[in-house]
Formats: structure tokens, C-alpha cells, sequence
């Protein structure tokens, strides 16, 4: 069924120049398609996420997409030395980071749009 096939993200900006240095220049994403209204992104791994500009935006106030990480307290170095900021909530350490037994690690952060982007490792079972 549809479970077999390759899926990707789909979500608005506001100014996609903006998102385009911040999810290549800084996140490593590259760039597949692109043109005035949108861009499609692929990451290392094969996932898609298509980024379309939208001029009324707003901005979800739950995660858009997640990546996974090996390691999410060296992600979130990472992220803070390309200056993106790790949200911290009153579930989340001092780092930003959310542990849960049967979840694993999570952060989250947000990209220029204040879409939520969510970084996890699953915990193992």
C-alpha cells in the first residue's frame, strides 16, 4: 500500500532565501529543485522535504518534521555553533534536551519561518 512508498515533508515560509541558507548553509540539506516558489531538499539519508513560500505564513506550533540523530547532545553542540538556538522547555535539561526511556533523546529548535524542527534518537529496546 502507500507505506511502501518514499514520503516526504511538506511546509511554508515566508521568505524562502532565508530558508534556502538556513537549511543548506547551515542544517547541510541540498538542494534538488528550486526555483521563485518553492525548493525541494534531500537529505543524505534519501528524506525529502519540500519548502514552498507562502505569503500569509504562519508558523505551526507543533513540529513540521523531525531528523534523526546518532547522538543528540552532539547535535545540539553542533546547532549552537552555527548559532541555532535549542528551544528549552520545563520537560528538557539545561541543554534543551527531553529524555524519555521508551522515546529516547529529542530537541527541538526552529528554522527562520518559526517552523519547529525536532531532532530525536530512538532509545534502544
Amino acid at each position: 500500500m502507500l507505506g511502501q512508498n518514499a514520503t516526504h515533508a511538506n511546509f511554508s515560509v515566508n521568505d524562502l532565501a532565508a530558508a534556502k541558507t538556513f537549511y543548506v548553509s547551515k542544517l547541510g540539506f541540498k538542494v534538488i529543485r528550486d526555483n521563485d516558489h518553492e525548493m525541494m531538499l534531500e537529505s543524505g539519508a534519501g528524506t525529502r522535504v519540500n519548502i514552498y513560500v507562502k505569503a500569509d505564513h504562519k508558523a505551526w506550533d507543533s513540529t513540521v518534521f523531525g531528523i534523526e540523530v546518532t547522538n543528540v547532545g552532539d547535535a545540539v553542540k553542533e546547532l549552537s555553533g552555527i548559532g541555532v538556538e535549542v528551544a528549552k522547555f520545563d520537560f528538557t535539561d539545561e541543554n534543551g534536551i527531553m529524555t524519555d526511556p521508551t522515546m529516547g533523546e529529542a530537541a527541538w529548535f526552529t528554522d527562520p519561518a518559526g517552523n519547529w524542527i525536532c531532532i530525536s534518537s530512538s532509545a534502544q529496546v
